[in-house]
């Protein structure tokens, strides 16, 4: 029976008998970054909207019923942002699929992930506008400049599926 260090003494066996190999492990190594990369942008979309829900619960306590609907959907749009982003489609398959591997593609969209971050950032920024605003006008302003960030996030999250496809 193999187990993984087995296989991956196995692996580095191979690299450096064959050529390409260790091109393989390079890009391996990218698609591994990558899923980092996701992963913290996901932690950081769901940390946004526990936020949400913190202001949900106190403008619940206070009574104001009003922007609760509008908030529960952005909770909910963010969480299921935060779902898309942690499982999306991450690069090369593998080893042995069939599928050529084009490294520009996988670098275009470890590119595109990294470029997730100044959206998330600017999202945590509304959030926290949001959240430190009270008087009369933060639904119009605050609210809607968190709603704009969220949309501006969900539009670049699926754009990435096509920078992924190359369509």
């Amino acid at each position: 029976m193999l187990t993984k260090e087995r296989v991956a003494d196995i692996l580095r066996s191979v690299a450096r008998i064959f050529p390409g190999i260790p091109s393989y492990q390079e890009r391996e190594g990218l698609r591994a970054q990558d899923k980092v990369i996701r992963e913290q942008l996901a932690s950081r979309i769901t940390e946004q909207a526990q936020s949400l829900d913190q202001t949900i619960a106190e403008l619940t306590t206070r009574a104001t019923l009003k922007p609760l609907a509008s908030l529960d959907a952005l909770s909910r749009k963010l969480m299921r942002l935060s779902d898309t982003i942690r499982f999306a489609s991450y690069g090369y398959a593998g080893l042995f699929s069939g599928t050529p591997v084009d490294e520009q593609k996988l670098a275009e969209v470890y590119d595109y992930d990294l470029s997730l971050h100044q959206e998330v950032e600017e999202l945590a920024v509304a959030a926290n506008a949001l959240q430190q605003r009270r008087d009369e006008e933060w639904e119009k302003d605050s609210l809607g400049e968190f709603r704009r960030a969220v949309d501006r996030l969900e539009k670049k999250i699926n754009r990435r599926k096509s920078v992924f496809t190359g369509l």
